[in-house]
């Protein structure tokens, strides 16, 4: 049985397909240019509202961040945020990041962009402004879409380029002004898609709130990293450096005596070279690192341990003793195929997967915050399914709960 994520799962965000054709989108425009899409949501009604995105920022925990720009002095102050009476009527922004994560309802504006792996999705950004705030011309190194909700704001995008950042403030980086290649004003339900490197600045024109769908986009020094912490954790990668004897035996020079013992040799750096490539020319254990690296949000959800761990044996009777089945803020999960068998891979942790277990899984994965236990043992049918609810489950990811007044 494959789970198909956009078969009973209804969204009151869906993609406008008069105005947005996802298969022509990725052809044309994805990681090429930018472009707004109009009406991309028809009749478009904001998750969450002014006042509560500011609630969302006063929390700690909640990364957020107020931008304000006046007489050409730029200010940031990052949150918790406590005092909105004095930031006056204009020329301010408040953002605050992850809302997907901490306000549960606004988890279903993602779903519209499910044509794109889970994985590259990284977060709900939502931004309130008020008139004339922004953030100013800068720079993103991840492709963005970016929804109107209520009010308006003037969008101008201009070609990449080699632009030299400045910073008017130590917190917040800018580039010079550019000539736009777009320029144009979102509505409610407008959406523009700004690709990673392009230059782009946002102005109110009237009170608004915009949502931000942020996309993952690993560097190579990031994914060097996954494999040297994966490889110092596992003890893999262990293949050491040796010398070669004609390098230390160089023609060039008459007698050892000779040899000057503080320089590095370009030989050698070749020798590191091929060292390295060695450690990146092995398929399984880079398929593990990155499974790995993209299940696992780098805001990492905080577990809530069961005082005694679940065995597959009891399991229905404990989903039975509960009302619901809660998943931890910002869990990720993916699947992946390892010689020719399915896995599961939840925060870095792996299950096996038959077609009992890939049901379950795409049910959990399709959660936003909860899911009622009578639905959850309907799919406890296969060891694989109840050994994935228990590793799930003892790990902290999921918490079995009553749904007390």
């Amino acid at each position: 049985m494959t789970f198909n994520p956009f078969q009973d799962s209804p969204s009151d965000y869906i993609l406008n397909h008069y105005a947005f054709d996802a298969v022509a989108f990725l052809r044309d425009y994805w990681q090429k240019k930018p472009c707004v899409i109009r009406q991309a949501f028809i009749d478009f009604q904001d998750p969450i509202s002014a006042d509560e995105l500011a609630g969302l920022s006063m929390e700690p925990g909640v990364d957020s961040r107020v931008v304000s720009c006046n007489a050409g002095k730029w200010d940031l102050a990052h949150g918790p945020i406590d005092d909105f009476g004095k930031l006056g009527e204009k020329n301010w922004s408040l953002l605050v990041q992850a809302v997907n994560e901490h306000y549960p309802p606004a988890q279903e504006l993602l779903r519209a962009f499910r044509f794109l792996p889970d994985w590259r999705i990284d977060d709900l950004m939502v931004s309130y402004s008020t008139e004339g705030g922004g953030v100013g011309p800068h720079l993103d190194q991840y492709d963005v879409f970016i929804v109107q909700g209520m009010g308006s704001r003037r969008w101008q995008v201009g070609e990449p380029g080699d632009f030299e950042t400045h910073c008017p403030h130590p917190d917040l980086k800018q580039v010079p002004e550019f000539a736009p290649i777009i320029d144009e004003v979102l509505e409610p339900g407008d959406m523009i898609y700004i690709p990673a490197g392009f230059p782009h600045s946002g102005d109110t024109i009237s009170e608004a709130l915009n949502y931000s769908v942020g996309l993952r986009a690993p560097s190579q020094a990031e994914l060097i990293s996954a494999l040297a912490d994966h490889a110092l954790e596992h003890d893999d990668l262990q293949l050491r450096f040796r010398d070669r004897v004609e390098v230390l035996l160089d023609d060039s020079k008459a007698a050892l005596a000779d040899r000057e013992p503080w320089h590095l040799p370009a030989e050698i750096i070749a020798d590191c070279r091929s060292l390295m490539a060695a450690a990146l020319d092995n398929d399984a254990l880079l398929h593990k690192v990155c499974a790995e690296l993209f299940s696992k949000n780098p805001r990492p959800p905080l577990p809530e341990w069961p005082e005694q761990p679940y065995t597959p044996a009891a399991l229905k009777y404990s989903c039975q003793r509960y009302d619901m089945l809660v998943k931890a803020v910002g869990v990720r999960m993916i699947t992946t195929t390892v010689d020719s068998q399915l896995y599961a891979v939840v925060q870095g942790h792996w299950y096996t997967l038959d077609s009992d277990a890939e049901a379950l899984f795409g049910l959990l994965s399709d959660m936003t915050d909860f899911a009622e236990t009578l639905t959850i043992l309907d799919y406890l049918k296969s060891d694989s399914a109840r050994a994935l609810l228990c590793g799930l489950l003892n790990e902290g990811l999921f918490i079995l709960a009553n749904d007390e007044p």
